[in-house]
Formats: C-alpha cells, structure tokens, sequence
C-alpha cells in the first residue's frame, strides 16, 4: 500500500514537473507579443481611479521585462493547472475515470489557445489563471466530503479577489461571488474568523468593484466602439442613437479612421471629438445600459444569434465564435514560429467543427446535470449549474460592454476555458455517480 501511495505521488509531481517545463521552454522559444495599443497601459500603476485592473499593473509594473512578464505567465499558469488536477483528481474516486480525465485534461492545459498567451504581454494569462484558480477553490470548498477548513476558505476569498482584479469584466459578477463566499462563510461558528475574513474580502473587493466603475476612460471607449460596431447597422438601434442625441460627425470620423491608419484606433478618435464628450455629459454615459434595457433584442439575443437581427454580421461576431474557437495568436503573431504549440482538438480551426464541438460540449453537460439528478447528487448538480449560469452572465456582459466585437474571442477567452473544463469534469463526476448509485 505505502509503495502504490509512494509511486502514486510521483506520478503526479513528473507529470506536475513536465507540464511546467512544456510551458517554460515554449515561453522561452517565443518572443513576446505586443499590442501597440493595449500593452502600454498595463505598466502604468496607479492607484485610484485606474484605466487597467491592479492584478496586472502591479506584475507589470514591478517586472518591466517582457521575457520576465511572459516567464511569469507560464509559472503561474502551469501551476493553477496543475492544482486543479489534483483538486479533481482527489474529488474522482475510480481510477479508470482518474486516467481519462488526466489525459483530457493536459491535453486542453497544453492548447494553443491556453499557452500562446503566457508570450502575450496583455491580461488574458493572468485572467485565465485566475479563473482556473478560482475554480480549483470552488470545487474543493464546494465539493469536498471531509469538510472545508478555514486555510480553505480563505483561499477561496483571495481567489475571488484575484478573479476579479485581472480584467475589469471580472469585477462585474464579484457581487454575487462575494454573496457565495459569504453563504459558506456563515457556517463557521467562530465569529472572529467570520468577521475577519468578510472585512478583508469585502473592503479589498468593494475597492475592486468601485475601481473598474471610476473612470470613463474604458466606459467611453467601450462605448463608442459598441455603438460604431454594432448599433449603427441596424435601422431600429440606429433610431434609438439618434434620440440620444449622438453627434453624427462621430459616425463619420469613425469610418476615416477605420478606412486608414491616422495615428490612433477610431474608437479614440471618436471619444476625442468635443462633440461627443458634450454628448457623453449630457447621459451618454448610461446610454448602453439604457439601450440594452429598451432593446430585448441586442440584450438577449444578439450575443448568441446576432446575425438573425441583420445581415451586417456574422458568427465571428457572436460569443459562440470566442467559445467555441477561441484566438489564434500562433498564426497572427510570428514570434511564435519557433514553438511547439497546437491547437489540439478542443479548439477546431474550422468554424464549423468549433460550432459543432461547442453544441456538443452543451449537450455533454446538460446529460450530466441529467444524470446528477436522477442519481441524487445534488451537490455537484447545484455546482455546475451556479458555474454556468455565472459563466454566461459573466459573457454576457463581456459582449454588452465589449470594446471591439471583433475582439470578443480574446474577452471571453477565460469563460470558453470554463465550458471545456466543465464538460471534462462534468462528465466523468456523472460517470462515476452513477457507477456507485448502481453499486449501493
């Protein structure tokens, strides 16, 4: 027994040490990407308000190098990973289901779409790290038999906080994470470690939270690049812009500089023009949170189907297009020709198959949390349906807001990554649940 529990061990930290390598060597090969436009703004640190989220700044900031940033990204992404394999490999009892869900597993960690970005100096390695932490965290505070103890808990807490302070849409549904932390929180009797740990995650994620609302800077240019992108190209939005009062040469300097290259993105352009900044004062600032109320159709559907509303779109412009095929920097970036990444099944290159693959992944999780119910584990059901619905509420927003439609692959890269791991696990906790029902 000591010697099966000794070999078993080392299993886990080869299989740990490999992966970890896998990810330093391909960092090593690549140079690092740059956006000319949204790099720059993650190494200015400020405190309050702040154009970038302090998760990224403050790593930014204090590293500088890009190669020590890029380093940074595949240390910490390898080792989120590999805690979440060991939190689900605990979690699954059958052996069987434990080497089919590790050959799943690495197989989706080791993607294209997941390491290409530990070479990216942006936000989205640290935003996946963060959401495969936080998932690790929920599965093991929500999850585990033996009990949840206080180290667990407060993990959980500084995960929620981690979550929400890498990309501003995070920071959106911490709300309702802090509602969750708190519920489990309450069923420890101490009122100290109660009172403790609530303060901190609530003093720390109402700054969060207060932060990604204190400046227009994101607001505005989000704004103008959702109204430009989409709103102008249906006749319906459109009346509705005009009744706000949205200056029409705003329309016109977007389009010059969207034809050619005149120094800045026309989003900027756009926001720069005094016309619009009156606009903006006069309720120009709520005016996308008005129109999603007023437009049942932009709001619901639009994110899912927006081609059915007009034919100015397609599904690249749609939240099945990033959750289903994810981005492909390997292709757009040269600076990766010298690795070795892949994008591996999970993420097929035809639209078509991602489609396919993605209504799969659906239809997968629907019969688990089929199967979850009919075999009364109602705790894993209960989980999987507050992780998608976050999931999508979470999307949505991401699309509501969105500052380039045409980005919302790379914006809602962290929520596809979500969906593949929630069909993994999703399917083989139901296998084994009801392989034991059977067996009782």
């Amino acid at each position: 027994m000591n010697i099966s529990l000794r070999l078993g061990k080392f299993l886990l930290l080869l299989v740990a040490f490999m992966y970890i390598i896998y990810r330093v060597y391909n960092v090593y090969q690549a140079t690092p990407y740059w956006d000319d436009y949204d790099s720059p703004a993650y190494f200015k640190l400020e405190f309050f308000p702040s154009f970038r989220t302090h998760g990224i700044t403050l790593v930014f900031y204090f590293l500088k190098n890009e190669f020590a940033i890029s380093m940074f990204h595949a240390i910490i992404g390898s080792l989120v990973w590999v805690y979440l394999w060991i939190v689900i490999w605990q979690i699954l009892k059958n052996n069987t289901l434990k080497f089919l869900f590790s050959v799943f597993y690495f197989t989706l960690a080791s993607s294209s779409i997941v390491l290409e970005h530990d070479a990216s100096i942006l936000s989205e390695s640290l935003a996946i790290s963060s959401t495969v932490f936080l998932l690790a965290c929920g599965l093991k505070v929500y999850l585990t038999k033996t009990g949840v103890s206080k180290l667990t808990l407060s993990i959980f807490g500084l995960a929620i906080l981690w979550f929400a302070s890498t990309k501003s849409s995070n920071s959106l549904i911490l709300p309702l994470l802090w509602i969750l932390f708190l519920f489990k929180l309450m069923e420890f009797k101490k009122r100290i470690f109660f009172f403790v740990s609530a303060s901190i995650v609530t003093v720390f994620g109402f700054f969060i939270f207060a932060n990604t609302l204190s400046t227009d800077i994101t607001q505005s240019l989000n704004t103008s690049a959702t109204i430009n992108n989409r709103i102008i190209n249906v006749e319906k939005w459109k009346e509705d812009l005009s009744e706000s009062g949205y200056p029409d040469n705003a329309i016109e300097t977007w389009k010059d500089f969207s034809s050619k290259n005149l120094g800045i993105p026309p989003d900027q352009a756009v926001v720069d023009l005094p016309e619009f900044k009156q606009w903006w004062i006069d309720g120009g600032d709520n005016f996308i949170l008005r129109f999603i109320f007023r437009n049942y159709d932009y709001g619901l559907i639009a994110p899912l189907a927006i081609p059915l509303i007009s034919d100015a779109f397609t599904y690249r412009d749609t939240l099945l297009s990033g959750w289903s095929q994810g981005t492909n920097l390997i292709e757009e970036h040269d600076g990766f020709s010298e690795t070795h990444l892949y994008r591996t099944f999970f993420w097929p290159d035809e639209p078509e198959k991602a489609y396919l693959f993605l209504a799969l992944s659906f239809f997968l999780i629907g019969v688990s949390l089929l199967s979850f119910n009919f075999s009364k584990s109602f705790d894993y059901f209960n989980f999987f349906i507050a992780v998608l619905a976050l999931t999508f509420l979470w999307s949505y927003m991401n699309w509501w807001f969105g500052s380039k439609p045409t980005d919302m692959a790379r914006h809602n890269l962290s929520a596809a990554v979500v969906i593949k791991l929630l069909t993994i696990t999703s399917v083989l906790f139901a296998i084994e649940s009801v392989v034991t029902r059977k067996k009782v």
